[in-house]
């Protein structure tokens, strides 16, 4: 299906802000609507403009935005829900600038709608650990100037990331590559007891004690084993840097965060249809967060 079809699809659900809203209303409470106010969700009352409910039990107003990423939005539901399809259709992200010229919006607000739905995956629960055989390892993004590349580089952030193969992909930009730093990380993220495998980095040297580990030592050219190596990893950074490089070009640091996570749940979901990404998202949305972080204020 082209991408042309695709947006047929999405107007053909979506014709008008109505259709957003009673779609929302679905995923939300099904059937049954529920104060995000007390949680009661007995004799709740539908004003006649359709829009507006009334709680019986605290007596107080409520729409499906409120406690939402929507509420107090002026930008309409429909072009959240087009922002929503179109992350869905790009494997590698798209810009505030190329957003604001197809929803109709300022780059500005483009940049702070984007930012909003990244806030929302970095901050989403997760405990659901990796299993199996897990590599690990470091990338360097970023950086104004040119300089060292890899471990060691000034002007670089370091990006640590853990794949489970044939599985989930979890990244997180760090202070430093240092044994300290990332070995709780690995603990948090990574069930006791996997088979890991890394390069030689000193900082994994210890994974020992409570993994399984194998290393592959690049200083010796040696780049797979049997079953030992890292290029599953290798492959997600690569991905990671061209969607960087072509969408992003030099996301700054205190942002870069944002990005990894946005890159992290496209390619967590990468074999699902656009539709079912987009209903994800949807979902991951309808929970209550604070957006401070997005503007610091």
């Amino acid at each position: 299906m082209s991408n042309n079809a695709n947006l047929f699809y999405f107007f053909k659900q979506f014709p008008d802000e109505d259709s957003c809203r009673k779609y929302l209303e679905k995923r939300r409470w099904g059937n049954t609507p529920t104060c995000p106010h007390c949680g009661n969700a007995q004799k709740i009352y539908r004003y006649k403009n359709g829009k507006t409910f009334k709680c019986a039990h605290c007596k107080k107003q409520f729409s499906v935005k409120t406690g939402t990423i929507y509420e107090n939005s002026n930008i309409p539901l429909q072009k959240w829900f087009l922002t929503f399809y179109l992350i869905s259709l790009s494997k590698k992200g798209i810009s505030s600038i190329e957003l604001s010229k197809t929803i109709g919006v300022t780059q500005k607000s483009a940049w702070y709608l984007l930012h909003k739905v990244r806030y929302m995956l970095e901050h989403r629960n997760s405990d659901n650990q990796l299993r199996g055989t897990v590599e690990v390892d470091e990338t360097y993004v970023g950086g104004k100037k040119k300089g060292k590349r890899g471990r060691g580089s000034e002007n670089k952030t370091p990006v640590f990331g853990a794949v489970q193969r044939g599985g989930r992909l979890s990244i997180t930009p760090v202070p430093n590559a240092k044994r300290k730093t990332l070995e709780p990380i690995i603990h948090k993220r990574v069930k006791k007891g996997t088979h890991i495998n890394s390069d030689e980095w000193w900082a994994y040297t210890k994974l020992c004690s409570d993994y399984a580990h194998d290393v592959v030592n690049h200083r010796r050219k040696e780049y797979v084993r049997g079953k030992v190596h890292t290029n599953t990893i290798e492959g997600a950074w690569s991905h990671l840097k061209r969607s960087i490089m072509g969408t992003y070009h030099r996301p700054s640091r205190e942002h870069l965060s944002k990005y990894c996570a946005e890159f992290e749940y496209n390619y967590n979901t990468r074999k699902n249809s656009p539709e079912i990404k987009f209903k994800k998202i949807i979902d991951k949305n309808l929970i209550r967060v604070s957006y401070r972080t997005i503007t610091g204020t």
